[in-house]
């Protein structure tokens, strides 16, 4: 599900915001303050040991606090996540209607419908994910939320209707979120005492992050009408900050 396995997080001498992705390109950000993970990662390292839910949501709070700078910096950090999530907005978009925009971008409804869904989850992910350092992390989330929300078989543009659509956004952004908070955690994983645990814990998590997700970011799109990529990439980015000062408090 994640990338716990390999995962080592950032160091210190990385900054709050890469320049690849920063969503507010020319403000000054702030320097990153010494040991900026260490609260984040023992409250997730104890709620590895144990389970406790309140440990998890205590290492959220540091995460969003502490290790992204707050409200105000850590939304920020998606700046790619939202860019992207306007463009497959768009491309889902065409597929479930006359196929022009999709087709454009070398995405046509003739060449995907009736594939193998993995197989146009990599199609759209090769597609659409930035050469950046973001590039694994939204090509994974991508593909999971397609997956999650078609299932397996094959490829059907016919199902890609409006709710449809939301709901792969919305997953995309949650799995977006996910990645990062999975890959920080760093070597605190090392804390699960065993693979199940590991994996109950990225499933909680992941549960954990789909809900505050879907409870900022599906009103935005189901009361919009008809939306753009502006649109799509300015409802993400307001949902995140939502997301964060709920963590904050």
């Amino acid at each position: 599900m994640g990338t716990s396995a390999s995962s080592r997080g950032s160091g210190a001498n990385q900054p709050m915001v890469p320049p690849w992705a920063d969503d507010q390109s020319g403000a000054p950000i702030p320097s990153a303050p010494p040991k900026r993970f260490q609260a984040f990662r023992t409250s997730f390292g104890k709620y590895l040991k144990g389970g406790d839910g309140s440990d998890l949501r205590k290492s959220l709070g540091h995460y969003a606090r502490t290790s992204t700078g707050g409200s105000g910096v850590g939304p920020w950090r998606f700046g790619s996540v939202y860019t992207t999530g306007g463009q497959l907005y768009d491309v889902l978009n065409s597929l479930g209607s006359d196929g022009a925009a999709a087709a454009a971008q070398g995405l046509s409804q003739a060449s995907l419908a009736g594939q193998p869904l993995d197989v146009v989850c990599q199609r759209l992910a090769e597609q659409l994910a930035p050469q950046n350092g973001d590039s694994d992390r939204i090509r994974a989330a991508i593909d999971e939320a397609m997956l999650e929300v078609l299932g397996e078989g094959d490829f059907d543009p016919g199902r890609l209707d409006a709710e449809t659509i939301n709901r792969i956004l919305g997953e995309y952004l949650s799995q977006s979120i996910f990645q990062e908070i999975v890959e920080e955690v760093g070597g605190s994983w090392a804390n699960a005492p065993d693979e199940q645990r590991t994996s109950e814990a990225e499933a909680e998590l992941l549960e954990v992050i789909r809900v505050v997700v879907d409870k900022n970011l599906s009103p935005r799109l189901a009361n919009s009408g008809n939306m753009t990529t502006t649109d799509v990439h300015r409802f993400m980015r307001e949902a995140v900050d939502e997301v964060w000062r709920e963590w904050e408090s």
